[in-house]
């Protein structure tokens, strides 16, 4: 396996008590029982509820953080659902992507990786030289999977029908509600949106990639949600100007991040 990036120190297995938080009522924080220990901590999570993956009696893994002056001194970097680990932190994705670039495994001849690049207002990821040609990177974590892609009824409706399915299908974006997927009129993330505009109209000029790092194994492909038809239909202009579009799943233990495989991206 392809060693991606390695966190400080291993992750310690908890439970969600609460979040938010009922000692801070913040969404970024939630009360968590470190298992082993026994012990209640305040613990921060970046990725608020991860569209209802981090709510009470919810398996996480948590990391110390060393030396903080915050209020909580343990930070939410995995779920764990049904012995799958799902990586939700989502500024770990960009390091990911980063070592991914650099071992060739985004496009071949990588070399010069910058981060935070701003062109024409907009802030990218990435800017790196690939076969000697400036190429932009917009990186996306997707840490949400389903069976199908779809409403709430028309999932249920499909496990029925199909109630054997193993394998689930990683979703961006994703409803930050849990159990209450529907299709939305308005963009589910204005800034992905504003990236995948701004990617499309540079693409004539400049090579751009739009990477969606998926921080979970038990997938066998990709989709941008019919849910979000803005985003949806922007994302297919993008691919038709030239946009590169890759999803790639990730492999997750109690400390490192591993490259699992490239997916399929189904429209």
């Amino acid at each position: 396996m392809v060693l991606l990036y390695s966190l400080p120190n291993e992750l310690i297995k908890a439970k969600v008590l609460s979040r938010p938080s009922k000692k801070i009522k913040s969404p970024y924080l939630a009360d968590v029982l470190l298992l082993e220990e026994n012990k209640e901590v305040l613990c921060h999570s970046a990725a608020l509820g991860c569209s209802g993956h981090i709510i009470e009696g919810s398996t996480v893994w948590v990391l110390k953080k060393e030396e903080s002056k915050a209020q909580s001194k343990y930070e939410i970097y995995l779920i764990e659902e049904n012995n799958v680990m799902i990586g939700c932190h989502l500024l770990v994705a960009n390091k990911i992507a980063r070592r991914l670039l650099k071992n060739n495994m985004v496009l071949l001849n990588t070399k010069d990786v910058i981060s935070e690049y701003t062109m024409n207002d907009c802030r990218f990821d990435f800017l790196a030289k690939c076969d000697d040609r400036m190429t932009i990177i917009e990186v996306k974590s997707v840490p949400i999977a389903d069976y199908m892609d779809g409403t709430t009824k028309e999932v249920e409706a499909y496990l029925k029908e199909f109630p054997e399915l193993k394998e689930k299908i990683a979703i961006f974006p994703y409803c930050t509600t849990a159990n209450k997927r529907k299709l939305s009129k308005e963009p589910l993330s204005e800034r992905a949106l504003k990236h995948v505009v701004h990617l499309t109209n540079l693409v004539k000029s400049t090579r751009c990639v739009l990477l969606f790092i998926v921080q979970r194994t038990d997938v066998s492909q990709f989709c941008i949600t019919k849910l979000d038809p803005i985003y949806k239909e922007a994302c297919k202009k993008a691919l038709d100007s030239g946009v590169i579009i890759k999803a790639i799943s990730v492999r997750w233990d109690a400390r490192s991040c591993y490259y699992n495989k490239d997916l399929e991206i189904v429209w």
